[in-house]
């Protein structure tokens, strides 16, 4: 995974913000352009990069239904709340 890879992940998630989008799509978004990429690690490379998104909300934000990584997992709700600050789309 290179860095266009994640470059081109981060200009897709900016984009979608700019557009309102809240963060179960920007999420959803980052999973299908990172593709078989797609973990843990590039979440949070991707995410930290398009909106500097402090490493400790994203360790918990990756838990998030929707990525099905496993573990104990938090809801659509709770990951638009957790990234709120962030994201003015995710309203909590």
């Amino acid at each position: 995974m290179g860095n266009e890879f994640i470059m081109t992940a981060i200009n897709e998630l900016r984009e979608g913000e700019s557009r309102g989008l809240n963060a179960t799509e920007l999420g959803k978004i980052a999973k299908a352009t990172l593709g078989p990429a797609f973990g843990p690690v590039s979440f949070v490379a991707v995410f930290r990069g398009a909106f500097g998104i402090p490493l400790d909300v994203l360790q918990r934000a990756h838990a998030w239904q929707g990525f099905n990584f496993g573990g104990n997992m938090i809801s659509d709700k709770e990951f638009e709340d957790l990234l709120s600050e962030w994201l003015p789309g995710s309203h909590p």
